[in-house]
């Protein structure tokens, strides 16, 4: 079997995928699948406070890896945990979306490496979705090994407790077919070339008219800001969507959508 890690809590406010990596680091355990390492906290601090930074040197932990073993205390922790992730060989990182959000279940990584589109196969989640990623994040920084690595976005804002379950369901038959050399399922993944935030420039009310899981025009109504109807620039897939509530253009987006590979 091919050694895992799995990772989780690198945003300390995203608690839906700390949770779920605890139950699946408790099942590892328990049938002592010694290929597996779990770690449910990564940002452990950022965790304990619920927030997506470190609260000792604010930094955001997903920018800044490789980390500094003489470097902040975030940065202690990027090296730390990227030292043991050269030692794996593949990765995968959990991640929800944040306050006010939330996503349907899907696999974030650099499709173009066919490492990664073949990680992608064996997790048979329904969309893997391409980026290039931003410099600093764990996976990308794996990736760039050649070591196979995807983020998995599910859910948001502590709820939407079927979508973490579908993550977690799926990384636990990923593990049980690693491990014992079996196929339970052929999956169809659906797979986009491209997926972009929209971030209108102004703040205000948004109200949505669309949720996760849609499908969308170009130029279609998604939903209103201020009163104002914001629109998709392109005909594709609603990955996630901000509830209604305040938007702030500097701290987050109305929607992520994904444009299908042709």
């Amino acid at each position: 079997m091919k050694k895992t890690l799995v990772t989780a809590g690198i945003h300390g406010a995203e608690i839906g995928s700390v949770l779920i990596a605890r139950e699946i680091k408790g099942w590892v355990e328990s049938r002592d699948i010694k290929e597996v390492e779990v770690i449910p906290e990564v940002n452990l601090e950022a965790v304990e406070n619920k927030q997506r930074e470190n609260p000792e040197d604010g930094k955001d932990l997903n920018r800044i890896f490789p980390g500094d073993k003489k470097g902040t205390k975030s940065e202690l922790i990027a090296h730390r945990i990227f030292q043991k992730a050269k030692d794996y060989d593949q990765l995968i990182d959990l991640h929800t979306y944040g306050k006010n959000s939330w996503c349907v279940p899907y696999m974030l990584t650099d499709l173009n490496k066919d490492y990664n589109r073949e990680l992608c196969e064996k997790i048979g989640l329904e969309n893997a979705v391409q980026t290039g990623g931003t410099g600093g994040q764990l996976f990308i920084e794996t990736s760039n090994l050649e070591i196979p690595s995807m983020i998995i976005e599910a859910g948001g804002a502590e709820r939407y407790r079927d979508e973490l379950e579908m993550v977690k369901k799926h990384v636990l038959s990923f593990i049980f077919d690693e491990k014992f050399e079996e196929r339970q399922n052929e999956a169809a993944v659906s797979y986009y070339e491209y997926y972009e935030r929209i971030r209108p420039d102004h703040k205000g009310y948004f109200e949505p008219k669309k949720e996760p899981g849609d499908h969308v025009e170009e130029g279609e109504e998604i939903g209103t800001l201020a009163g104002e109807v914001v629109n998709t620039p392109f005909s594709g897939f609603i990955l996630g969507m901000k509830m209604a509530s305040e938007y702030k253009p500097e701290k987050e987006s109305v929607a992520a959508v994904a444009r299908k590979e042709k």
